[in-house]
Order: C-alpha cells, then sequence, then structure tokens
C-alpha cells in the first residue's frame, strides 16, 4: 500500500441514548468515509465489548448495565461487502477506575460521545473473511501488501 494522506477531519458528537457502533457507521455512511481513523471520549449508559476467542472463533461478551467512562475510542473504517465499516475498540472505566475494554459491540449506550474521524485517501481497503483467522473479516492481504 502506498502512503496515505489526511482529507479531511469530521468531528462530531453522537446522539445520547444511540447504539456506539449503529450511530458511527451511519456516521461514515452520512460522511461517505470509506477509508479513515477515528478517536473519541465520552460515556457510557450500558457497555458491551467483545474479545475473541480464537478456540471457538466467536467473541465473548462482556456487558455492564453501569455508567462507565470511555478512557479511549478507537479504530478504523475501511469496506466490508462494498459499504464502509467501523472496526472500533474502546478502554472503558467504572465508578471504582477499574479499567475493562475490548471490541466495540452492539449494547453500547451513549450518555455523550465527541468523535473525531480521519478521512483518508490513497488507498482502498476491503475486508473480506479469512478462514486461517477464524473467519474474521481482515484487510486483503492485496491492500496491505502481505498475504
Amino acid at each position: 500500500m502506498g502512503a496515505l494522506s489526511v482529507k479531511r477531519v469530521v468531528m462530531r458528537r453522537l446522539v445520547p441514548g444511540g447504539d456506539l457502533l449503529e450511530e458511527l457507521n451511519k456516521l461514515v455512511k452520512f460522511e461517505g468515509i470509506g477509508l479513515g481513523a477515528l478517536s473519541g471520549i465520552g460515556a457510557l449508559k450500558k457497555a458491551a465489548v467483545g474479545i475473541f476467542d480464537v478456540e471457538k472463533q466467536e467473541y465473548i461478551i462482556n456487558e455492564f448495565d453501569e455508567e462507565m467512562e470511555i478512557c479511549a475510542l478507537t479504530g478504523n473504517v475501511s469496506l466490508k461487502e462494498g459499504e464502509p465499516f467501523v472496526h472500533a475498540h474502546l478502554s472503558l472505566s467504572d465508578r471504582q477506575g477499574r479499567a475493562f475494554g475490548g471490541h466495540v459491540m452492539p449494547g453500547c449506550e451513549i450518555f455523550v460521545a465527541e468523535v473525531v474521524l480521519w478521512e483518508l485517501e490513497g488507498a482502498r481497503l476491503e475486508r473480506r473473511p479469512r478462514d486461517d483467522c477464524g473467519g474474521l473479516s481482515l484487510w486483503a492481504a492485496e491492500n496491505i501488501g502481505t498475504e
């Protein structure tokens, strides 16, 4: 993959009460972002994060039915089946300051969330299922220069 450059930066406050993953995906589709990076902060009313179990080839979901601080939201935007797709991870803390994290799953209810999206240009990244990686949809090898 050749050099990438920043095309534009989009900063938004997401809809309170909305689902974090759903709102991120709606935002990238609305803005027409097919390649990018994202970062965010805020708080959730409840959360769901996943950890991929390699042996079972499925996500183990950890749910938190409590207010959680978003210490870090980070991820990327690429294409999956030709549509913009957000892949994001969360680091969260509870009222005691204990940290939890994982893959952003449906079920993260937004209290407040501010995100920054960097739309990139210079490549096209497409996600495809990989049998050798538990069926996870990963960037295609021709996009990143590896097998």
